[in-house]
């Protein structure tokens, strides 16, 4: 989990820091080892953010990190008020957040700048020229939810009708798939890019990658970053190359992605890297320097706990199907 490389990033500080987590329920494994967790309003509710400021102001936290796409843009947009606590908050500007959250906006961004991209519609658009097969996927989705390859316009209504018409289509571009995590320091400088190639995905997070070392893709991840204006800390993008063409980049998520375990075990230890900027220290990246062609194969570990009421469980009155 990535709460343990950040506890190791810690002890090889030799700092004694604690870890923290947020949840919306005690139903949540990274709440079991974590150094304490507590219960929050769900992400978007008037009462989130308050709530964790009274937590980083209770607790004396020094850094934020989000982990999911749920809270980003009210963490870009109230970054100021952790600051004024003493906080930082690992997190850009709320415009560059924006940009990377709404998908068709994002690929017209990459399309102006020259760099190749999959093309993007909305389901209004696409119904004007409709094209199959196409892809499919929510305007503001993660976790794979709601994405699908659709051969024809039965299957599209289908869709529809189970995911609602928020939706944008593009096109269906078989071939490999690679997400780039990426470090850069709140001064603009890239410290590291590491490619990996995603080859079992289950709901949008890989079950099996490799690291790769693509200068192309590199060097086109470096031009991505140019045009995401302040945007710092870890993150990662995705893009799509048919076996020997040019690299679409489709998506940036500006947060920590879930296949990062791969990179810190290759040598790229991100979350060391943030608490070296975070504290003042020199960051101890190389650039370039990860061990390539690693191999990552992911299976489930169990964490069990005694409860005293299950009826307060999500899914205890119908099972969530992700």
């Amino acid at each position: 989990m990535l709460i343990n490389s950040f506890r190791r990033a810690l002890e090889q500080l030799g700092v004694a820091g604690k870890l923290f987590t947020t949840d919306v329920t005690p139903a949540s494994s990274a709440m079991q080892i974590s150094d304490k967790g507590f219960i929050v309003p769900r992400a978007g509710s008037l009462e989130y953010i308050p709530t964790l400021k009274d937590i980083v102001r209770e607790n004396d936290i020094g850094l934020v990190v989000p982990l999911t796409d749920l809270d980003l843009r009210s963490l870009s947009r109230r970054r100021d008020e952790f600051a004024e606590l003493g906080c930082t908050v690992m997190i850009g500007p709320e415009e560059t957040i924006k940009l990377c959250r709404d998908k068709k906006s994002f690929a017209d961004h990459l399309m102006q700048a020259g760099l190749s991209t999959i093309r993007t519609f909305t389901l209004a658009e696409f119904r004007n020229n409709p094209f199959y097969p196409c892809f499919i996927k929510p305007v503001r989705g993660s976790a794979g939810h709601g994405t699908a390859m659709i051969k024809n316009s039965r299957e599209l209504r289908g869709h529809v009708h189970t995911f609602g018409s928020q939706l944008l289509v593009q096109d269906y571009i078989p071939g490999q798939e690679f997400t780039v995590d990426v470090y850069r320091t709140r001064q603009g400088q890239v410290k590291a890019i590491v490619p990996r190639q995603r080859l079992l995905v289950r709901s949008g997070e890989v079950d099996q990658g490799v690291t790769v070392y693509d200068q192309d893709i590199i060097d086109k991840t470096m031009k991505l970053i140019d045009l995401m204006d302040g945007l710092w800390g870890v993150f990662c993008c995705q893009c799509r190359r048919p076996i020997d063409g040019v690299p679409h980049f489709f998506e940036l998520n500006p947060r920590f992605g879930g296949g990062l375990p791969l990179s810190i075990a290759a040598g790229v230890d991100l979350p060391l890297y943030l608490l070296q900027e975070v504290l003042g220290l020199p960051i101890t990246a190389e650039f370039g320097k990860f061990q390539h062609n690693l191999l990552m194969m992911r299976y489930s570990q169990e964490i069990t706990k005694q409860i005293d009421d299950p009826s307060a469980l999500p899914g205890f009155k119908s099972p969530i199907f992700r």
